[in-house]
């Protein structure tokens, strides 16, 4: 699994699978997704980070694995969102 900035974003902040570098995060991608849906899970990835889990801004409050996410800045995000 191809790991770019947005996977590598989205892997280490839910912490699916945490790495300090790309290498690190695609071994445990490997481990924890079934092969079946490895190629899948790359483009779920990308979307989910490229449009909810953005880095500057990310819209914790629309987010579908809010309740599963451990970003620390989550409930914060979610707050500024409602407002």
């Amino acid at each position: 699994m191809a790991v770019d900035t947005h996977i590598f974003r989205v892997s280490n902040r839910t912490r699916f699978a945490p790495g300090k570098n790309v290498l690190q995060v695609e071994k445990k991608l490997i481990k924890v997704i079934p092969d079946e849906f490895i190629r899948d899970a790359h483009h779920w990835l990308i979307l989910h980070g490229r449009y909810t889990c953005t880095a500057r801004s990310p819209k914790c409050a629309a987010c579908t694995v809010f309740d599963l996410c451990e970003y620390p800045q989550r409930e914060k995000q979610a707050q500024l969102a409602k407002g």
